[in-house]
């Protein structure tokens, strides 16, 4: 387990925090890993990834939350040059709900929508001319898209089980281990590798 300059554990709370001593949240710790000013917003990884997690570590139990540590790494490695990553993101979400609750009307509905925006932008913004914009170009291009992200989370979370229960902490944990692998599959070569992530081991880091 991670721990903090006094030895003490870290331990992830709810809700953003002025500074560290005031607690910290997930994405507030993948800001201190990366060397970044404390916020839960790190310029690290993408805005929209951030913004998942961060409703994910809110909506989990106090064990989920330990469960969450093992992905700060890989969460401060996950960014992207995707102008459609937020709608990939409500896919995936959606997708998720429909697991959970086959022909949900909302999640059927949204990943519709979520895949004809994502054929849009690959028409409008393809390839090399999307690597010739700037970052901050291609990240503000998705970000019309967080409500419909915040929108599906939302969605999952009203059918992934009791607040505070397992069965909830394990849809939320498998979610972002999915957003996690989709980023990270398309990192370029020339950035730093990261270990896979032991999607076998979420139910079992959840219930031990």
């Amino acid at each position: 387990m991670p721990r903090l300059p006094d030895g003490e554990p870290v331990r992830l709370d709810p809700g953003n925090h002025d500074d560290p001593g005031a607690g910290r949240c997930l994405m507030e710790h993948v800001s201190v890993l990366a060397g970044e000013p404390f916020r839960a917003w790190p310029r690290c990884t993408h805005p929209a990834v951030a913004a998942l997690a961060t409703q994910v570590n809110d909506r989990c139990s106090p064990e989920g939350r330990a469960a969450l540590l093992g992905r700060a790494e890989a969460l401060a490695r996950a960014d992207s040059d995707d102008p459609a990553l937020t709608w990939r993101l409500v896919a995936l979400t959606a997708e998720a709900t429909l697991v959970t609750r086959p022909y949900d009307r909302g999640a059927t509905r949204r990943l519709a929508r979520a895949r004809r925006s994502r054929r849009l932008w690959g028409t409008a913004l393809p390839g090399p001319l999307a690597r010739r914009l700037p970052r901050w170009a291609l990240v503000s291009c998705g970000l019309a898209a967080l409500d419909e992200l915040v929108a599906a989370l939302h969605g999952l979370v009203a059918v992934a089980g009791p607040p505070g229960s397992p069965e909830r902490d394990i849809v939320l944990v498998a979610l972002l281990d999915s957003v996690l692998d989709a980023v990270l599959d398309e990192a370029p070569d020339d950035r730093p590798a990261v270990d896979a992530i032991p999607r076998q081991h979420t139910r079992k880091e959840l219930v031990a």
